[in-house]
């Protein structure tokens, strides 16, 4: 499994108007692009510019192939007139060779994950399309990695499966940081403290194998989400703007 998650900053108030064109282009592309078994357009709900594009590849080689052939980027032009202007400017020569001022286009940021532990068979049989998505990031101590993941099969897994709404989960591993992304249905609340924003039971079971400045922060109740250290944890649920599975 090869995932993808493409970030683009939008006006939030046309993300309706977005997912529209999302489903016309991209779903349609990806539809019969070879390769692609998911994709999801993602709206951060503490960040209405934040909209993540999240598609699921059966191999890397074809992710990369999709790139290469010129679709991904028809696909950005395609979305291009939701994004957010951009504030830079390079200054060229006009065809009457008068100096002017054009603005540099905002590209979306694009992160590639090939390293999945668990999740991604569940998830690919589930064919479930989900309501929100949580997208959770922590960082272990280096030698705590096989730690880590054994808490995780054994203890934080199963906790996931206890919450309400809960769908299936994708834990993704790039050298000691990891990935976390779980899918809702719509009968999970995404305001409620005791729903997917909350965090403190996972906190709990795998707070001996964080790097020490975490530990910290923790045992001082400082709110995980908004502090700027590499290797904090980061929370972020995005309700799922919409979302298709494909048989190809």
């Amino acid at each position: 499994m090869f995932l993808r998650l493409v970030t683009h900053t939008v006006r939030g108030e046309e993300s309706e108007s977005m997912a529209a064109t999302y489903t016309a282009s991209v779903l349609s592309t990806l539809r019969t692009t070879k390769g692609c078994v998911f994709a999801s357009l993602l709206q951060n709900t503490g960040n209405a510019q934040e909209c993540i594009s999240l598609t699921i590849w059966n191999s890397q080689k074809e992710s990369f192939d999709y790139e290469e052939s010129g679709s991904y980027q028809h696909l950005v032009d395609s979305l291009r007139p939701y994004f957010v202007a951009s504030n830079e400017y390079s200054l060229q020569l006009s065809a009457d060779l008068s100096l002017e001022y054009t603005p540099i286009p905002v590209e979306p940021t694009v992160e590639r994950f090939n390293n999945s532990v668990a999740g991604s068979e569940n998830i690919s049989r589930l064919k479930a399309n989900p309501f929100a998505v949580q997208m959770l990031t922590l960082t272990v101590q280096e030698d705590q990695v096989h730690t880590f993941e054994y808490i995780f099969r054994s203890d934080i897994h199963p906790r996931y499966k206890t919450h309400k709404g809960f769908i299936n989960l994708i834990l993704l591993r790039q050298q000691r940081e990891y990935h976390i992304i779980s899918f809702w249905d719509e009968t999970v609340d995404i305001q409620s403290a005791s729903g997917i924003h909350s965090i403190n039971e996972l906190l709990t079971s795998i707070y001996k194998i964080l790097p020490s400045f975490i530990r910290w922060k923790v045992s001082h109740s400082s709110a995980v989400h908004t502090s700027a250290s590499s290797e904090d944890i980061k929370a972020t649920v995005h309700r799922c703007l919409v979302a298709e599975w494909f048989t190809n």
